[in-house]
């Protein structure tokens, strides 16, 4: 997957390489695609699992109790289990990350 998440790069990440931003991508589409209801659903759900599993390959090395939040969110998913808050909860935890890590890059730019 392409990815120009980071500051004047282009590169290929690997599923398992340290990026909040590919992780809070991830994190809202399992939350779109957790909460589409257009007969799917079954379907879309096992899209979710999959979108919050490679989430937590990105948070695993730098963020590891992210990754294990992304984990118990799949695993209600998996048990039929309700996670809408919890995954409403993940999402914005994962986009104060990035927002916080734009104003550090922001800062440093201003101090270069």
């Amino acid at each position: 997957m392409s990815c120009s998440c980071k500051k004047n790069t282009i590169a290929d990440k690997r599923p398992d390489e340290p990026c909040i931003y590919c992780a809070h991508k991830h994190i809202s589409t399992a939350r779109a695609l957790y909460d589409l209801e257009i007969g799917y659903r079954s379907l879309n759900k096992s899209d979710a699992i999959g979108q919050l599993i490679l989430a937590a390959w990105h948070y695993d090395k730098e963020h590891h109790d992210l990754a294990l939040k992304c984990r118990d969110c799949w695993l209600k998913i998996e048990r039929l289990q309700d996670c809408r808050d919890q995954l409403a909860a993940l999402q914005e935890t994962a986009w104060k990350l990035v927002t916080e890590d734009r104003g550090r890059l922001a800062a440093d730019g201003k101090n270069n």
